[in-house]
């Protein structure tokens, strides 16, 4: 298939207008040299709109159509307390007219920071809940408190649609960063993307239909999933969605779980170096949960030599810049340890 094959395919799929597209796509000229290449260029789906945006507001486009085909008035969620997922689905929400209800699994700090505030901020209605089993609970009480109200709730779950509507949006995301490279006659050699399975799947359909040479390196943040198959699977279940047959295996999912860390939520001295690097390279700032990892590896690829120096690498930025100020404790303690070791941090004058 061609990329305006591609185009015409996801068309043909109902959703809704919530992100600013196509993103920016940005090459790192600074960084590359300050690393004696890799040729980067980062896809900027941090830039997608809502709330800070990320990669959540693309996959909202598709999702958000059955609340609002539904005439939903309230949105119920649960997720994790640092959600990223959470922040742009209240900004969805409020953009088409709905108000909505957060179960988040963790204890209530006592500074309100990052994707919290936010919530806050866009005017989610936030409970905390100890474990699945106590925010399933709160989510069933709200849902029927919102009903007897005379309200219309839709308690957003874990649907097929989810899962497609992510691999569709970011088979879309591909297709724009490989026009927008065609455009200054360049084409990628690899896709570095944060992944836990469902937006990866998207730029591993695109390799697929496309019949590209590229490579896709997934880098998970997280032990909670076997991505590879998890990947693969979304993959497929997006195909015959489609129509489309084909299927992806898979031994054709590459992921990396060798930079999470402690565990998921927690900081690393390589993410955190890699979100100052590119800080003082290109002034673009990372989260050192996802997208400060991910660009660890990427990192720590080109040292090794798994990219090869003379590639072309596009990293594709899901946001997640509130966690900035989360972490800011742990970020600002990176920065000191640097100066007392004496190291010179890239500078704009370096």
């Amino acid at each position: 298939m061609t990329t305006s094959q591609i185009r015409e395919l996801i068309a043909t799929q109902p959703r809704v207008s919530l992100a600013c597209l196509p993103t920016p796509l940005q090459e790192t000229e600074r960084l590359s040299s300050v690393l004696g290449g890799p040729r980067i260029f980062i896809k900027r789906d941090d830039l997608t709109g809502l709330a800070f945006g990320g990669n959540k507001t693309r996959n909202l486009e598709f999702r958000m159509v059955q609340p609002v085909r539904a005439e939903a008035n309230v949105l119920i969620m649960a997720l994790e307390i640092t959600s990223n997922s959470a922040r742009q689905t209240v900004a969805a929400g409020n953009k088409l007219g709905m108000r909505t209800v957060l179960v988040l699994k963790g204890e209530r700090p006592e500074v309100l920071q990052g994707n919290l505030l936010i919530n806050h901020l866009l005017g989610a209605e936030v409970h905390y809940a100890r474990d699945t089993e106590e925010q399933r609970q709160i989510i069933e009480a709200v849902a029927d408190s919102v009903r007897r109200a005379g309200e219309r709730p839709m308690v957003l779950t874990s649907e097929p649609i989810f899962d497609i509507g992510s691999a569709l949006a970011y088979l879309e995301s591909t297709v724009e960063l490989i026009e927008q490279l065609q455009a200054v006659g360049a084409a990628p050699d690899y896709l570095y993307m944060t992944s836990g399975g469902k937006g990866q799947a998207g730029l591993v359909l695109a390799k697929r239909l496309l019949e590209a040479p590229f490579l896709v390196h997934g880098i998970t943040v997280s032990h909670e999933y076997d991505v590879e198959p998890r990947t693969a699977q979304i993959a497929n279940d997006t195909l015959a969605h489609l129509g489309i047959d084909l299927e992806i295996d898979p031994s054709e999912v590459v992921s990396f779980s060798d930079f999470v860390g402690p565990g998921y939520g927690h900081v690393t001295s390589a993410g955190l170096a890699a979100v100052e690097l590119m800080a003082r390279t290109e002034g673009v700032v990372l989260d050192p949960i996802y997208t400060g990892k991910s660009f660890a590896a990427l990192l720590d690829h080109i040292e090794r030599g798994i990219i090869p120096r003379d590639a072309t690498v596009v990293f594709v930025h899901t946001g997640g810049t509130p966690a900035v100020f989360t972490h800011a404790e742990a970020i600002l303690a990176h920065l000191s340890r640097d100066r007392e070791n004496d190291r010179t941090p890239v500078t704009a004058d370096a």
